[in-house]
Order: structure tokens, then C-alpha cells, then sequence
């Protein structure tokens, strides 16, 4: 399975769920399309995006055919973008910690959350605030920040990133399996 990592800044959510993936989910191949700066996600395929994130977006998809892509909020517009630019052949997560929540926009802000497949909050709090502002994608799930096990002492490491990465990635097999989301996997191997 092949997911797609997209970012705007620098994100330790994103480095940490990288991290736990590599380390535990070999068998889910990572990439990232990123704006602003490197974050220490690890990451051997990358594509920087720029001010004109459609153009490089649209490079990602073909070169690397994700059968999810993960987009790390809190601004909305990769995850729009991405859901334009594959037209919903790919599952797209919309995935926020709450901090920093992009309210300016609230028109976006909603087409990010209600045209994804996935909804990722960091807290049930955040979950039960947004299903009373907007409509939730048919997936959601509480995947809170982890910290990654060599930070923490180890009677604690039952509650790092790695040992609870499996959650994440059933999520991303679940999606993978919807009908259309196979059309990735039949371009890869056609």
C-alpha cells in the first residue's frame, strides 16, 4: 500500500506517524509532497510544492499512484486541492490537532472535512467540536499526538506512536479497500 503524506509547514505529527510507520508498517511505502521547510519526516520520495502546489500535487499522484493520501491540517486548501485534483478516485484524511485551526476561512475549512473520506482529530474534545459545525466524513477516528517510544521511559512505551501506529494504518487499509480507491493499485500494475 502506498500513502501520500502532504503538508504545508513543518509538522511533528507528521514526523512522528512517519517515523512509527517506517519503523513498524514496512509494508506501507511512505511519500511526501510538502510546502515550506524539510521536517524530519524521513522520507526518501518527496516532491516540495511551492507557491503552486496543484502543479507539484499533480506530479506526486503520477509518479508515485498513492492509494491514500494523508494531509496534515490545519490549513485546508492541500487537502481541497488534492480532493479536486484526484476528483475522489483517491481517499483523502483530513487530519487535525486542534491548534492553530484554520478559522478564517470557515467555507474551507468545511469543504476539507466534509469532502474527505477520513477525519484524524487529536481529541475527542476536537471530534465532538467539529460534528457540531460540520457534517463528518463516513470515517473518523481520535488519534491522538504520540510521542515516539525512544522519548519516553519504558513502562511507558505502551503509549508511544509506534505502538499505536497500527490504528493508523488499519485506517488506511480500510480505505485502500474502497472500490474505487483499487483504481491506484490497477494503474500501478497495468
Amino acid at each position: 500500500m502506498r500513502v501520500l503524506m502532504l503538508r504545508q509547514q513543518p509538522s511533528s505529527r507528521a514526523r512522528v506517524q512517519a517515523v512509527a510507520l517506517a519503523a513498524e508498517r514496512p509494508d506501507i511505502e511512505l511519500a511526501l509532497a510538502r510546502q515550506g521547510a524539510p521536517g524530519g519526516e524521513s522520507i526518501a520520495l518527496e516532491w516540495q510544492l511551492g507557491d503552486r502546489p496543484a502543479r507539484g500535487l499533480r506530479e506526486a499522484i503520477a509518479q508515485f499512484a498513492p492509494d491514500v493520501v494523508h494531509s496534515y491540517g490545519p490549513s485546508p486548501e492541500l487537502t481541497v486541492c488534492v480532493t479536486e485534483l484526484t476528483a475522489g478516485r483517491v481517499p483523502v484524511i483530513h487530519d487535525l490537532t486542534g491548534k492553530r485551526r484554520f478559522l478564517a476561512d470557515r467555507e474551507l475549512e468545511a469543504r476539507a472535512i466534509e469532502e474527505s473520506r477520513a477525519l484524524v482529530v487529536a481529541s475527542e474534545v476536537l471530534l465532538e467540536q467539529l460534528a457540531a459545525a460540520y457534517t463528518l466524513p463516513p470515517l473518523t477516528m481520535v488519534f491522538p499526538s504520540y510521542s515516539p517510544a525512544r522519548e519516553l521511559a519504558q513502562a511507558d512505551r505502551g503509549m508511544s506512536a509506534e505502538a499505536n501506529i497500527d490504528r493508523l494504518a488499519a485506517l488506511y487499509q480500510a480505505l485502500a479497500r474502497e472500490p474505487m480507491a483499487g483504481l491506484a493499485a490497477e494503474l500501478r500494475s497495468g
